[in-house]
């Protein structure tokens, strides 16, 4: 390790997993590395950009149960950062901050929970839903996760096999512009409304709220939860800035 708070993982491969997103896979075999389902961490990337620096923050989208790989997911815009992730060479060191963030699963906390995801905002809730998954834990989950076409949508195969073994586990996908979408789609459709949430959260009162995605998104559904009369401390949000 280099620090208390710093460590090196080698790259060792990327997959797509959307229109424009990938999982880029990091070797954690070697380092003795906690943190909870839902944390994030800071990379470091050699570029020189004098507003924003050399790192970024990215949500740790794979399980802490996954002993062999730390992975994050993002979609690849035209940023110097992003393309030089893009471009990372396999056996590459990186440099990891320690994971941190309080947007985590807690598996002392037994309340139902009701995740809702615009976009990438989905990767802590893949940490999240993989950890719950594996050890079989039986909190009642329901994900309701927006993203604008097919294409883009994320872990969506990866999840319906989950939620078919884990009768506590309900995923459901929305898609906003399904006349762009070039793969049929007999799914919801829109995004994510009280109508939608009201739908398939049948316990709203028992329940806690997860929100993760773009900025605007999460002031959104976090208004219309809080119209559900959901009191605001169980309610929870993470902010995606793009870049």
């Amino acid at each position: 390790m280099a620090s208390n708070s710093s460590f090196y993982l080698r790259f060792v491969k990327k997959e797509k997993v959307s229109k424009d997103a990938y999982t880029f896979y990091f070797d954690r075999f070697r380092q003795k590395i906690d943190f909870l389902p839902g944390q994030f961490t800071q990379i470091f990337l050699p570029i020189e950009d004098r507003e924003r620096g050399n790192s970024r923050y990215f949500t740790i989208s794979s399980s802490p149960l996954n002993r062999e790989f730390i992975t994050i997911t993002t979609r690849i815009i035209q940023s110097k950062f992003k393309k030089t992730l893009f471009e990372l060479v396999p056996e590459t060191e990186v440099k990891f901050i320690k994971p941190s963030g309080e947007f985590v699963f807690r598996e002392e906390e037994t309340e139902n929970r009701i995740f809702l995801a615009g976009g990438i905002g989905v990767t802590p809730f893949h940490s999240m839903i993989t950890y719950i998954a594996a050890k079989k834990i039986t909190t009642p989950v329901i994900l309701l996760a927006s993203f604008s076409t097919v294409e883009d949508a994320v872990f969506y195969d990866e999840f319906r096999q989950i939620s078919k073994s884990n009768n506590n586990i309900k995923i459901v996908y929305t898609i906003t512009k399904p006349e762009e979408s070039k793969t049929p789609w007999t799914g919801e459709i829109g995004r994510i409304s009280d109508k939608l949430i009201k739908k398939y959260a049948t316990d709203i009162a028992h329940s806690s709220f997860w929100i993760a995605g773009p900025p605007a998104m999460v002031t959104s559904i976090f208004e219309i939860v809080n119209l559900l009369g959901v009191q605001k401390e169980k309610i929870h949000r993470e902010n995606f800035t793009g870049y």
